[in-house]
């Protein structure tokens, strides 16, 4: 393994201060390694100086490519991937466990998910990993942290008839997953409650749904599209089941993320702090835009980017993943 491990604990320790996220850790493939094979580097990016580490840690060539990422406190897992063999794309189980905070063990194999997946979305909480989609054989798993092993995860009737949207979304204020089903016929909004491993229809039409989500308090944020003129979100009240209007104050107007591809992840940065993050290749950068979202006590979100301008990090990046906090 390659990369300073002393300053991956440094990092890891100063990516939060005060109760709000200072900096991201992301994955990328722009560098080969001696068989001039992508190789997958652990780096970090500091949102409050826009600045990028070296290398921090590099994953072993046994993790293939199209795997999921999760973080559970200082850890880190990859999860199932795919690799070609024999002229068919084929999908794996395996999975890799990573310690910010000791490094120098490297990328260590954990217990195997019970199917092979591709792409599958997954997310941590309390100490558990759950795992939807990538298998034609199983709707979902979970891995049990503590006792390294996996069990099949309940299935809720709607999955025969309908996929799941990426991505997956964690309530933890009510210990919950919030799952999107979209079919031919079908835009739902579901829970799964891990504590009970009950399934609740929440909505039977929530037509709203992209890669850019999150959700703080009772209000569900989504990136619904992007223009030439306008961010357009979309604000749900999850305990009231409605639609909130949203309006961008007149200091963000001049200042659109208009460039950021669909799909840039929402990160809560703590409080009614928010950020998007993307990687333009025209530019050779990451751009990140922070913003305040917050209830206007009007009925309806206010929203405002911090300091009213986007912030970019040089850096010639190929696929990079950001490690979501």
């Amino acid at each position: 393994m390659s990369g300073n491990t002393r300053n991956c604990s440094s990092y890891f320790d100063a990516r939060q201060r005060d109760g709000e996220i200072k900096g991201l850790f992301f994955l990328d493939k722009t560098q080969r390694d001696t068989e001039g094979k992508r190789r997958t580097d652990l780096h970090f990016l500091d949102l409050e100086r826009g600045e990028i580490s070296d290398v921090l840690s590099t994953t072993p060539p046994d993790v293939p490519v199209g795997s999921t990422v999760v973080t559970c406190g200082n850890h880190v897992y990859t999860i199932g991937g795919t690799i070609l063999r024999g002229g068919i794309l084929r999908s794996l189980n395996h999975v890799f466990r990573f310690d910010f905070k000791h490094a120098e063990r490297g990328w260590r194999k954990v217990s195997s998910m019970l199917y092979p997946r591709g792409l599958p979305e997954a997310l941590a909480a309390q100490g558990k990993i759950y795992v939807f989609k990538g298998s034609r054989d199983c709707f979902g798993e979970v891995y049990d942290i503590s006792g390294d092993s996996w069990v099949p995860l309940c299935v809720p009737s709607i999955a025969e008839y309908s996929g799941v949207s990426r991505p997956v979304l964690l309530d933890s204020s009510r210990s919950r997953i919030l799952v999107h089903f979209s079919g031919d016929r079908y835009r739902s909004l579901y829970a799964y409650y891990y504590n009970d491993k009950s399934w609740v229809c929440l909505d039977p039409k929530f037509p709203y749904w992209s890669l850019t989500v999150g959700i703080v308090g009772n209000v569900l944020y989504v990136f619904h599209e992007i223009s030439d003129d306008i961010c357009s979100w979309k604000a749900y009240d999850v305990q009231d089941k409605k639609w909130l209007p949203v309006k961008w104050l007149t200091e963000f107007s001049l200042h659109q993320p208009f460039t950021a591809p669909v799909g840039a992840p929402l990160i809560h940065l703590g409080n009614d702090k928010w950020c998007m993050v993307w990687h333009s290749i025209t530019l050779n950068c990451f751009e990140y835009l922070i913003f305040r979202m917050w209830r206007n006590g009007h009925g309806g979100i206010y929203a405002a980017a911090v300091d009213g301008y986007r912030t970019s990090a040089s850096f010639g990046s190929v696929n990079p993943t950001i490690l979501m906090p």
